[in-house]
C-alpha cells in the first residue's frame, strides 16, 4: 500500500498494515503516465513522530484505518456501496491541546493528541512538535497556498477534521467525491450511476465560473446535490455559498 508523507505529499512508502513494515518507493516504480500525485495509487498518507509513525489510509474494502508503529490500529470509518459513509466506532473524537510538563507549565510549539472513545476511554496518546507544521503553512507563499490549509501540512487537525466529517456524513447521509482503490472515484447510485469512473474523466468548477461543459453537475461535498447546467453560464452556488461541482465528461 502507498502512502506520502503528509505534509511535503512526497516521500512516497509501501507499507505492509499487517507487518508494519515498509521500504521507499522510487520514482523508477510510478507509472510512466504519472504527473501529479494523484496520478499514483496511493492509498494515504502518513507522519514521522520522532522514532514513531502514524498512518492514515483507505483499505481496499473502503474501510478508513489510523495505524501507528507501535502497535495501534482503530477503524474508524466505512464506506458503503452507494458511497455513503457509516462510523465504525460511533463518538469517537481525535482531542487536540497544548502538551505540558508534568508541573503544569505548557510546552512550547508541542502538542498533544488523544485518541478518544464515545466512553471517554483514550485509546491512544501521543505529543508532537505542532508549531513546525504551523509555520510550514504559514511560510507557503505558493499558488497552492490559496486553496491549501493547516491540514494540508499538519497530519493531526486533517485526522480532526476527517474524524468530524465521518460523523457528519454518516449522520446526514451526505456523500461526498471520495477516492477508491485502483485509482478511481467511486460514484454512489444516487448521484452519477452504480459505476467507477477514472479520475481523469471528471470536470471541476467553482461558484461563478462559466460551466465548461453541459450537463448534470453535482457538489462534490455531497453528491446527492445535483443539477443540469448550461455550457458557458455561471456555475451556482449551495445555500448561498460558493461551491465546487464535478461532472463526468
Amino acid at each position: 500500500m502507498w502512502l506520502y508523507r503528509h505534509h511535503t505529499c512526497n516521500d512516497i512508502i509501501d507499507l505492509d498494515p499487517a507487518s508494519g513494515r515498509w521500504r521507499p518507493v522510487d520514482k523508477s516504480e510510478h507509472p510512466t503516465d504519472a504527473c501529479l500525485l494523484a496520478d499514483l495509487p496511493v492509498r494515504g498518507s502518513y507522519v514521522e513522530v520522532g522514532d514513531k509513525r502514524c498512518y492514515g489510509y483507505w483499505t481496499e474494502d473502503d474501510a478508513y484505518v489510523l495505524q501507528t508503529s507501535d502497535g495501534f490500529m482503530c477503524e474508524l470509518s466505512r464506506k458503503r456501496a452507494d458511497g455513503s459513509i457509516v462510523e465504525v466506532n460511533p463518538g469517537l473524537r481525535c482531542n487536540m491541546a497544548l502538551a505540558r510538563y508534568v508541573d503544569g507549565r505548557t510546552r512550547p510549539g508541542m502538542s498533544e493528541v488523544r485518541i478518544v472513545s464515545a466512553r471517554g476511554e483514550v485509546l491512544h496518546e501521543l505529543i508532537y512538535n505542532s508549531a513546525y507544521y504551523q509555520r510550514l503553512h504559514a511560510f507557503d507563499f505558493t499558488a497552492a497556498a490559496m486553496v491549501q490549509d493547516l491540514s494540508d501540512w499538519d497530519f493531526f487537525v486533517a485526522l480532526q477534521r476527517g474524524i468530524e466529517e465521518f460523523a457528519e456524513c454518516a449522520a446526514s447521509g451526505r456523500m461526498p467525491l471520495t477516492l477508491g482503490p485502483n485509482d478511481a472515484l467511486v460514484i454512489g447510485t444516487v448521484a452519477l450511476g452504480d459505476q467507477r469512473v477514472s479520475r481523469h474523466a471528471l470536470r471541476y468548477a467553482s461558484t461563478g465560473e462559466p460551466c465548461p461543459q453541459e450537463g448534470r453537475w453535482h457538489w462534490v461535498h455531497d453528491l446527492r446535490r445535483g443539477q443540469p447546467v448550461a455550457e458557458g453560464t455561471p456555475m451556482p452556488d449551495v445555500d448561498g455559498q460558493a461551491a465546487t461541482w464535478v461532472s463526468a465528461r
